[in-house]
């Protein structure tokens, strides 16, 4: 078989001193809704080899199992607008919560006295240079949750 890569990807990647070849599979336009299990028996299964590792992206995944929100759903308010001002831009992550609709559906979806707290909790740990905690604190919370506040 001949290993096709994305765009402005190489076919072979290094992980801890092991060589593996990436292929990208070609398929039709995914819709909300559909059954990515059928997805892969049509066009991954025909190629599949013993010991072949398959991996999907989170967006095809949500998408399947319509956890969309589209962006007319989501009203920005001040809080977001604000506090994306302030959060980073890693390369490797894109924009995150400094995009302000993004920050918004993080205070949708955990509560705005939770994403404050995250703020002030990551501003204190980035003096130490520690990153992430924001990240930490919205997505799990309970166990940073925890142990900051005892």
């Amino acid at each position: 078989m001949e290993f096709i890569s994305n765009k402005g990807k190489n076919i072979e990647i290094e992980v801890d001193g092991v060589i593996y070849l990436r292929h990208a599979i070609k398929t039709k336009f995914i819709k909300q809704g559909e059954s990515y299990i059928n997805i892969f028996k049509k066009y991954v299964i025909p190629i599949y080899e013993e010991g072949d590792i398959i991996s999907s992206s989170e967006k095809i995944i949500s998408l399947c199992q319509n956890r969309i929100i589209r962006r007319e759903e989501i009203r920005v308010g001040f809080l977001a607008k604000f506090l994306s001002k302030f959060a980073s831009h890693p390369k490797y992550e894109g924009i995150g919560v400094g995009e302000s609709i993004k920050m918004q559906y993080a205070i949708n979806k955990v509560g705005s006295l939770k994403v404050l707290f995250a703020s002030f909790c990551s501003f204190v740990t980035k003096l130490f240079g520690i990153k992430g905690v924001f990240y930490k604190i919205v997505r799990s919370g309970s166990k940073w949750t925890r142990w900051v506040l005892w």
